[in-house]
């Protein structure tokens, strides 16, 4: 086993934590960790139990549950659970529409987890049986009463396992899963999600410091620093979405992970000066609207201008942001074309007098638009006219400023933006040079940073797997970046 750069330690307040060893560069290794388990998450579609893939009305020769080829049919993660189901001649019933949630699904990495704690008692017993499950916090959910049905119900009655494990035994599992698992892409592009021993342990920031990459072969985590850290430092992940604004994160991880998040950017009403929860002051023309407290989730919104007086309850705000991510989540859905661009422009363009221009709501919009620009037929990178190009550069800089504050480092957020931000300015360079507006030796000078680009998204984005979509993105970037190396040589 190789040396791990970190030490656990305990406190009242974060429970077991990680904190570094050792000196450590940005993008160093800290561990590596193989999941426990991994499988499908809840109200996942049809899935087959091997790839990951959608499959539809294919099943296992044995079990009859979703399987999509014979390798998948025999491969080791789908092995287990066959032999389980296979015994009691529990079927996976057939379901009208394949892209649907099904329930179903919902025993399969509870299952799972059960079948390895049988297969490797001394590894439950030193990674996994101290984890958190909050179960008394989770009996209290409304959705508690269908988990039970679905998954402890089934297992104990329908697929006869009794006789294997308790009900106490399948309650824990579900918790430590519930509570401990992270979300991983599969081959199949559908997200599943796993248990990963080491990495449950590191402590949640919204300000992370360090970055993990999952290894699709084996689901392997690498987890690296994302920048500098000092030895004795705290090793911090992210367990919400980097660009939600604070009520929506704070909320998400009392109901998820069961603790108020007190981080250093959740404590700040104006997000460390990015500004992504702030809304604007239709009142006044002076102030904004932050959050009076916002580690009090019922706090006022109030006004900055004290003039103005203003005020709002977190409970309307709150109402407000499910309404207008809601509009954002149908635009998500869109496919990419021409007509997806203009909407999220004209969504834009619509909420720009209600929301700070760095309001995570129209982050998120910009993020998806500095992807979609150049990549869409009608859009293409070469198609694009001048003012088009400044579009897709101002949304990238924007992004990699806030990035530079709430997700430092070398994170893949950042990679993928370096990317997007390259050719942009490559074309109106030398679209400048072919105008006669710059010299050939400004053109020299112009191309440094588009090259710069590139070489920061290769470094970080060939970190991640090669199959993925992220890694492909590093492997092109690399490409890239010799290709204009070259060009810039012959000038």
């Amino acid at each position: 086993m190789s040396e791990k750069h970190y030490d656990v330690l305990f406190s009242d307040k974060l429970g077991r934590y990680l904190v570094a060893n050792k000196d450590l560069n940005a993008g160093s290794v800290i561990f590596t960790d193989t999941p426990f388990a991994f499988g499908p998450k809840q109200d996942s579609s049809p899935l087959c139990l091997g790839c990951y893939c959608p499959v539809e009305n294919s099943v296992c020769s044995r079990c009859s549950w979703p399987i999509c080829s014979e390798a998948c049919e025999k491969s080791s993660a789908h092995q287990p659970e066959c032999d389980a189901l296979s015994a009691a001649r529990v079927q996976f019933q057939p379901v009208q529409d394949w892209t649907e949630a099904s329930p179903q699904l919902d025993c399969i990495t509870p299952l799972r987890m059960l079948l390895a704690k049988e297969r490797d008692p001394s590894r439950w017993q030193q990674e996994i049986d101290m984890m958190e499950t909050h179960t008394e916090e989770r009996k209290k959910q409304a959705s508690w009463a269908a988990d039970y049905n679905n998954i402890v119900n089934f297992l104990l009655n329908h697929c006869k396992l009794g006789a294997r494990f308790t009900e106490e035994d399948i309650i824990r599992v579900c918790g430590i899963i519930a509570v401990n698992a992270v979300e991983i892409p599969s081959r199949g592009g559908y997200s599943t999600h796993a248990v990963y021993p080491q990495l449950a342990v590191a402590a949640h920031s919204c300000v992370p410091n360090i970055a993990h990459t999952i290894l699709y072969n084996n689901y392997e985590v690498q987890v690296r620093a994302a920048i500098p850290i000092k030895a004795g430092d705290i090793l911090y992940i992210s367990y919400t979405h980097a660009l939600s604004p604070t009520i929506v994160r704070r909320e998400h991880l009392r109901e998820s992970k069961y603790f108020d998040c007190e981080c250093q950017r959740c404590a700040d009403p104006t997000e460390l000066g990015t500004h992504m929860s702030t809304i604007k002051c239709s009142k006044c023309d002076n102030g904004v609207i932050l959050a009076s407290d916002p580690l009090d989730n019922e706090s006022k919104w109030k006004c900055t201008d004290l003039k103005c007086g203003f005020e709002t309850s977190s409970a309307a705000m709150r109402k407000m942001l499910a309404v207008i991510q809601a509009e954002v989540d149908q635009l998500d859905a869109l496919q990419p074309t021409p007509e997806a661009i203009e909407m999220r422009e004209a969504f834009l363009e619509k909420y720009k007098s209600v929301f700070h221009p760095r309001h995570s709501i129209l982050l998120s919009v910009k993020y998806t638009l500095a992807e979609l620009y150049g990549r869409v037929e009608g859009y293409t990178i070469d198609e694009l006219p001048d003012l088009m190009l400044e579009r897709k550069v101002e949304m990238c800089r924007l992004l990699l400023t806030t990035l530079d504050v709430i997700l430092p480092g070398d994170t893949r957020m950042r990679g993928m933006m370096l990317y997007e931000l390259h050719a942009p300015l490559m074309y109106l360079a030398r679209s400048e040079f072919s105008a006669g507006l710059i010299t050939q030796e400004q053109l020299k000078t112009r191309l440094e940073e588009p090259m710069k680009c590139l070489a920061g998204a290769a470094k970080i984005l060939q970190r991640e797997d090669p199959q993925s979509p992220e890694g492909t993105i590093g492997f092109i970037a690399s490409q890239s970046l010799e290709q204009l190396k070259a060009s810039v040589e012959s000038l």
